[in-house]
């Protein structure tokens, strides 16, 4: 994030509360430039409020800029929205997965190891341990652990106070509930919701909610 602490950036989706945690990030970073917020509907407003001293506007949708000199952001931690916003935006502006920054509170921490995180995005005080491999668009919020030689898939989310033991993989598109513990070598499917306080000591399939402890499946998603 050093480099771009100047360079505008384009936040895509508009979610007051989601924007209150990605505008905290960049005030701890002391980030001095631009923001814009893209709008889907020109009338769209969240109902939670955010509050922030740096400089931002609001676009529709239709005016996304192509500057490569900008770099994105997603407005939100749910996986379907991520991946629906940069598939709408990459036919809209033809933007691309390195055209996304990663976002790290600098109360966070990222282990050398890890490599190639565009669009992370990662709350104070979680941690992200050795040989950890992130995909695209990975939400982690505040107070996480993130275990040596995890595998998170594209578009995951991995909720407030989260401990992911070691090797533990994780299929795309899959949201990790606030408070889960998912013990090592664990295998998760993709595109499965993993209710908050989970115990996930067993491997869980694609496309599923689940959810208590022992975590359990408690429907299909398909």
């Amino acid at each position: 994030m050093n480099k771009t602490l100047s360079q505008p950036i384009t936040i895509l989706g508009y979610s007051g509360a989601y924007l209150s945690l990605v505008f905290e990030s960049l005030t701890a970073l002391q980030y001095r430039g631009n923001v814009i917020i893209v709008l889907n509907e020109k009338e769209k407003r969240a109902v939670a409020p955010f509050e922030t001293n740096i400089s931002y506007e609001e676009i529709h949708y239709s005016q996304v800029p192509l500057d490569k000199k900008n770099n994105f952001l997603f407005c939100s931690n749910k996986p379907t929205t991520k991946k629906f916003l940069f598939n709408f935006y990459k036919v809209q502006g033809r933007i691309k997965i390195e055209d996304f920054i990663p976002l790290i509170h600098p109360s966070a921490v990222v282990s050398s190891s890890v490599k190639e995180y565009p669009g992370l995005q990662m709350e104070a005080l979680s941690v992200i341990a050795p040989y950890a491999q992130i995909g695209f668009g990975v939400t982690i919020s505040r107070n996480c652990s993130v275990g040596h030689h995890n595998i998170i898939g594209n578009y995951c989310s991995v909720y407030a106070g989260s401990n992911l033991a070691g090797s533990v993989e994780i299929g795309e598109g899959t949201s990790i509930g606030p408070g889960t513990t998912v013990f090592s070598n664990v295998k998760i499917g993709s595109n499965s919701i993993i209710g908050g306080g989970s115990v996930v000591s067993k491997d869980i399939p694609s496309n599923v909610l689940a959810y208590g402890n022992p975590c359990t499946i408690i429907k299909n998603l398909s």
